[in-house]
């Protein structure tokens, strides 16, 4: 009789069920850092070395964890807004909401942390797993007629969460990209948090990096980065990845700051953000944005991303912004009830 082939599985880090990480070689925690708040060091001693999560074997396993990880930041985000209100909360309460984020940054942790996150993210910018979304930004800008821009004078690209500095590659002639994120994976991503960007000062994270070991050249070319405002900015699947809904609205303000005035922006959400969520749709969506001072000019949805190219309207932005109080006009207001759908909202 033939032998029978048995497969071997990945055994899983911990007996847990439901566990995303599984084994390989350990690393060391990262901190966890989500954007506008403050970093949560996880205690290493308490832990010793978690392995690193294996990416998926498929694009649909990638994605499953990608959105357990995006779960876990939800629930961060919630429990530190909770534990920053503290009203009513009596010690008992404080302590287990404190073991609560401890328990969630550990899980974070064991799937690799931030690191592990955004390689996951990066193999599915590959083509086999779906390619990276400024493929659809890019003819749309030709469509635009800035590929047209007379000699010397590149559009001006902030890619926020940039995952890696060669996504225009191909369009350098005509685009100069600054790509940005938070927890950088190549030399040529600066790290650094869009919500921290200030038009005509250097980043913060910058200065840090320019040492007197390096020349004077390169300490130029890093005060050049937010000298002036920004012909376009990307937000691709970055707003999503924020927990809390103000932050959210935050994001898109911060848009209106470092963009110049007719400047674009382009916005990519998972389509159930807009099309399956009880607190968002397009038409809310486009009310916030008009509302910010953008016009809509190009709408797309594929089977899982919805794109959004806008232009600002820089006078009606600074009008808008003079206007608004304390309270937030666009509040998390249930639009559909039916069973099934998520809470993704956005607070302007």
């Amino acid at each position: 009789m033939p032998k029978t082939r048995t497969k071997r599985r990945a055994q899983p880090v911990t007996a847990t069920k439901g566990r995303l990480a599984y084994a390989e070689a350990p690393v060391p925690l990262p901190p966890i850092h989500i954007s506008g708040q403050e970093k949560v060091a996880i205690d290493t001693s308490a832990l010793g070395s978690v392995a690193l999560g294996k990416m998926g074997k498929s694009s649909a396993d990638t994605r499953r964890r990608i959105n357990h990880f995006h779960v876990l930041i939800k629930q961060y985000s919630k429990l530190e807004a909770r534990k920053r209100a503290g009203a009513g909360l009596d010690a008992e309460q404080t302590c287990a909401v404190d073991q609560e984020i401890d328990r969630v940054s550990k899980e974070m942790a064991e799937m690799g942390g931030l690191d592990w996150y955004q390689k996951a993210s990066l193999l599915g910018q590959c083509k086999q797993r779906g390619g990276d979304t400024s493929r659809w930004l890019v003819p749309r800008l030709r469509e635009l007629g800035e590929d047209k821009r007379r000699a010397g004078s590149r559009l001006r690209l902030l890619d926020v969460g940039a995952l890696s500095c060669m996504n225009y590659a191909k369009e350098r002639k005509w685009i100069d990209v600054t790509p940005i994120d938070l927890n950088s994976q190549e030399p040529g991503v600066h790290q650094q948090d869009f919500l921290d960007i200030v038009i005509g000062s250097t980043s913060a994270q910058d200065k840090a990096d320019n040492t007197d070991e390096q020349d004077d050249e390169d300490a130029g070319d890093e005060a050049d980065l937010f000298s002036a405002p920004f012909d376009a900015v990307c937000l691709s699947l970055v707003v999503n990845f924020i927990g809390d809904p103000s932050r959210r609205g935050d994001m898109l303000k911060q848009a209106t700051r470092v963009l110049a005035d007719n400047g674009l922006l382009f916005l990519v959400l998972p389509l159930s953000c807009v099309c399956n969520s009880r607190y968002l749709d397009d038409e809310r969506l486009q009310q916030i944005m008009r509302h910010l001072g953008f016009t809509q000019l190009y709408k797309h949805h594929t089977a899982k991303l919805a794109h959004y190219l806008y232009r600002l309207d820089k006078e009606s932005a600074k009008s808008q912004a003079a206007k608004e109080g304390s309270a937030p006009l666009f509040k998390k207001k249930l639009l559909f009830s039916e069973p099934g759908r998520n809470n993704f909202s956005i607070v302007v």
